[in-house]
């Protein structure tokens, strides 16, 4: 009984028209081989040119296979001779015409690497008993030159003349500040209060304050601000007390609260 895996090549070998000659098929009784009958002596003389074996034709291009890279490598290669290939595990031996189409897998030295179409099969064979450098040549060579041309470094345009220095230009004159807006006194009240009742100072309350003026402007770490002055009640461990507070105002915005007295800032 043959194994499944001979049947399947021998099914596939047949559905492609190769010759299939069964070299050991474990199981299989041999036909007993065919008397010999001597054939009488013929001393005639042979004047007969003896016959040369046949040698394939060569592919006339010699090219360093080293520089073939896969990336080269044809999809399919034609036989130009009749070849056989031989599979250890199933015994079968395909004979392939020459013609027939086989895919390259890889080279090794002067022998390239082939597979049948549609079978588990490998087999050497020499390269030039295939049309392997007529294909593989034209793309190796394209490839080479497209590589080079991406390594030559391009040409550098001539040099210009230097252009006449110019004098450097004079800075523009830096713009004045323009001086802080200035609110009136009603606004600054305004501010005061808005500014209370949105929490922005914690150490009194609006509902504290008996009185909202607009102060006079006062001078401040080297800036001179306009100013709001409250004053209100609190309670003390002296009792109820008044305090006053001053805000100091710029660009119509309260900057800071501080102690009348202290000048320390309020949280």
């Amino acid at each position: 009984m043959t194994n499944l895996a001979t049947v399947i090549i021998l099914l596939v070998c047949a559905g492609l028209g190769y010759v299939i000659e069964p070299m050991f098929i474990s199981g299989l009784k041999q036909k007993p081989a065919k008397k010999v009958v001597d054939k009488p002596e013929d001393n005639s003389p042979n004047t007969a040119e003896p016959k040369q074996p046949a040698t394939p034709p060569s592919s006339g291009i010699q090219v360093d296979l080293s520089k073939i890279a896969k990336e080269d490598f044809p999809e399919k290669v034609a036989l130009k001779v009749p070849f056989t290939i031989s599979d250890a595990e199933s015994g079968v031996t395909v004979q392939l015409k020459a013609g027939s189409m086989v895919k390259p897998l890889s080279l090794e030295g002067t022998d390239l690497v082939i597979q049948p179409a549609l079978m588990p099969i490998k087999s050497r064979i020499n390269v030039d008993k295939t049309n392997f450098k007529e294909l593989a040549v034209p793309k190796m060579i394209e490839r080479l030159q497209n590589t080079v041309a991406k390594n030559d470094p391009e040409p550098t345009p001539p040099s210009q003349p230097d252009p006449e220095p110019t004098p450097p230009s004079q800075p523009d004159p830096e713009p004045e500040p323009a001086p802080a807006t200035k609110i009136d006194e009603a606004a600054i009240v305004a501010l005061l209060k808005k500014d209370v009742e949105a929490g922005k100072v914690t150490e009194f309350k609006a509902n504290q304050v008996t009185e909202w003026l607009a102060g006079e402007d006062t001078e401040f770490d080297g800036k001179t601000y306009q100013t709001g002055r409250v004053t209100f009640k609190a309670e003390t461990i002296l009792g109820v007390q008044e305090h006053e507070a001053i805000a100091l105002i710029e660009g119509g915005k309260i900057y800071k609260w501080m102690w009348a007295k202290t000048k320390l800032e309020m949280r």
